[in-house]
């Protein structure tokens, strides 16, 4: 699989942002009052966000390229406390958005691999992140390996309260 993975600098915001926002619209949608996600993508997908993002160094984002084409983005916080595991110990996946036409290609496996080749090279034990209760994205996560934490809650403006149940999962490393 022809499969790269670039990190993002200022000159590829544009990207970014468009492949963050098509793909979240691709899948989220039905999250949110009137179907309108622009909080999130408000939070998410902007120059400013991003340029404030990129200048804290516990944040790394990415672009997932399939040949020449931008098929995804992600995002991790290096140091990012879980359960009872100190900031020193957890990576944390806060962000993988494939745009839907690549989805079952294996590419969102090929990032895990990465992400979790980064969390080893910091000497993490536990890589976790948060996904909807409800879709196909917590089967995929099992499927590679993630356990179930606890139950959490989307605790953002506007989505809709019959939505909001996530999962908080882990992986071991």
């Amino acid at each position: 699989m022809d499969i790269a993975i670039t990190a993002l600098t200022q000159e590829l915001f544009d990207v970014y942002c468009a492949i963050g926002i098509k793909s979240y619209r691709q899948y989220y949608l039905h999250l949110w009052e009137n179907a309108d996600p622009a909080p999130y993508i408000d939070a998410s997908f902007t120059h400013t966000v991003l340029d404030r993002e990129l200048a804290h160094p516990n944040n790394e984002h990415f672009i997932i390229y399939h040949g020449a084409s931008p098929v995804g983005i992600f995002k991790v916080l290096l140091h990012s406390k879980i359960a009872t595991y100190s900031s020193k110990e957890a990576l944390l996946l806060e962000k993988l958005y494939l745009l839907r036409e690549y989805s079952g290609k294996g590419i969102g496996t090929e990032v895990l691999n990465f992400v979790e080749k980064r969390t080893k090279e910091l000497n993490k034990r536990i890589l976790w992140l948060d996904t909807m209760k409800k879709g196909p994205a917590v089967n995929f996560y099992l499927k590679n390996g993630f356990e179930i934490l606890r139950e959490g809650v989307l605790e953002f403006p506007n989505v809709l309260k019959s939505e909001r149940q996530m999962l908080i999962l882990y992986k071991a490393i």
